[in-house]
């Protein structure tokens, strides 16, 4: 079916499943390969007809529900255009949650739940997760800070960002998810904390995705990207890319517990810079990890026992 064929039969005879599966296929083969124009079909077909894949992949032959048909044309005219469909539908989900997220809020990754699970790993090491305290610097949508106050029902976990709409989002999901997390403006590159944050005392488990990306590394990522989400959570300056490894460092070593752990998502360009960089500012036990692709994007360091 070409794609112009789908606009015959749209406000005409019936369009089935099969067909609006292909008319996806070869309207965004541009912009992403089959399997994800097929993934985004059905993420398109379950929201605007509550019918899941499941159910979809037995009924393809059957005609889209005539009020459903201008809906999924509007959200495919939208994908076409490399807009992210987390922002189409205002959502997206990490680590079992649903989240919130628009323009303005950076869009949560697979290999920042990998960061989430070593975090978890990682707490109890530290002997203080029943009562823990921790602080998620870049918060973003509050992914990070969400799914630890989640898994740590007890623990006292604050949240911080430069962006008032990443706040604003991070708030509205903590408030859908009924979880307690402390939100409050900051700049890390700044450095000191405010005090009604450090006041309660040193924390135990530190975590951050902070801004990392090379603008030289622009030619590599995806109009998706580039051209909706944004800049200051995805950038860094060319000629000082561990700007906020460096702030994060000293933070953490004012901040954090004797035997607290540091955990950040890193560029895979930088692992022994970023290693070289925490050992010097006093940790302990660095380690770099890859993610699910094989690439070096995480670190994790922790405060000697003894300062």
């Amino acid at each position: 079916m070409k794609a112009c064929g789908l606009n015959q039969h749209v406000g005409s005879d019936p369009v089935t499943f099969r067909q609006w599966k292909e008319a996806f296929r070869q309207r965004l083969g541009v912009l992403y390969e089959q399997a994800e124009a097929d993934s985004l079909f059905y993420w398109s077909v379950e929201e605007i007809t509550g019918i899941s894949k499941a159910r979809l992949l037995a009924e393809m032959e059957q005609p889209v529900p005539l009020k459903s048909v201008p809906l999924l044309k509007s959200v495919l005219q939208r994908l076409e255009k490399a807009e992210p469909v987390q922002y189409v539908f205002g959502k997206a989900f990490f680590a079992g949650m649903e989240l919130r997220v628009g323009p303005g809020v950076l869009i949560p990754r697979p290999e920042t739940e990998e960061l989430f699970q070593w975090a978890c790993e990682s707490l109890p090491l530290s002997g203080h997760s029943a009562s823990a305290r921790i602080l998620d610097l870049c918060t973003g949508s509050g992914a990070l800070a969400l799914a630890l106050a989640k898994t740590f029902p007890d623990a006292q976990v604050y949240a911080c960002d430069l962006s008032s709409i990443a706040l604003s989002t991070a708030g509205r999901n903590a408030h859908d998810l009924g979880l307690s997390v402390r939100l409050f403006q900051h700049d890390v590159l700044e450095g000191n904390l405010p005090e009604s944050v450090v006041a309660g005392g040193p924390f135990q488990l530190m975590v951050s995705n902070p801004p990392y990306v090379l603008p030289s590394e622009k030619d590599l990522m995806r109009s998706n990207v580039l051209d909706y989400e944004p800049d200051m959570a995805l950038f860094v300056d060319e000629e000082d890319p561990l700007a906020f490894y460096r702030a994060l460092a000293r933070i953490a070593r004012a901040h954090l517990a004797p035997g607290g752990f540091f955990l950040a998502e890193i560029n895979e360009s930088f692992p022994r810079e970023n290693k070289d960089l925490l050992v010097a500012a006093g940790f302990e036990e660095v380690e770099v990890r890859h993610d699910f692709r094989g690439k070096h994007r995480m670190v994790r360091a922790r405060m000697p026992l003894f300062i």
